[in-house]
């Protein structure tokens, strides 16, 4: 989060999230809590919080030094594959396998809008240079561009997959 460090989700039988400092390439905190593999983490942009989404369809906060801060498991009813934390550092973007992308307050977990434009399982969200507007990919081999925040839009515009080529004689 600060270029000083890396933040790093396992799998099984581990399922921990790991701050690993960059100069010495140790490690500096571990979180422990979720009971599924972690798919992904994020920071705040301050370097405070740690975000985690896990198999276990729970995300989970985190201070730096590892200490749990939330556990939110109503925000998606299947795992958690993709998170990004909005330029503001108050809410974040997640995205799951039940096709849902949910913007929430990381402050409380309360659900702020929910996005339905995908229809497979979520599997990647970034945040575009201009932060106010993200991109979503899917296993539906679409990716989306909508707007986060208050008076949210619409999905903007849609790119799916190129289909295969057909072999040339």
């Amino acid at each position: 989060p600060d270029g000083q460090h890396i933040i790093s989700g396992s799998a099984h039988p581990e399922n921990l999230v790991k701050v690993w400092s960059v100069a010495s390439k140790s490690l500096v905190s571990t979180c422990t809590g979720h009971t599924g593999f972690v798919w992904t983490v994020a920071a705040t942009p301050d370097g405070q919080r740690i975000l985690s989404g896990s198999e276990d369809r729970t995300i989970r906060v985190w201070q730096f030094d590892g200490a749990p801060v939330s556990t939110f498991s109503l925000l998606h009813p299947k795992p958690v594959k993709a998170i990004v934390v909005t330029p503001d550092g108050l809410h974040a973007l997640s995205g799951s396998d039940d096709k849902t992308i949910q913007l929430w307050r990381i402050e409380d977990g309360a659900a702020v809008k929910s996005f339905t434009q995908h229809t497979s399982g979520i599997q990647a969200i970034a945040l575009l240079p201009d932060g106010k507007r993200f991109v979503s990919s899917s296993n539906d081999t679409t990716a989306r561009i909508a707007h986060h925040g208050l008076g949210l839009a619409e999905p903007e515009a849609e790119a799916a997959a190129p289909e295969a080529a057909a072999p040339s004689s």
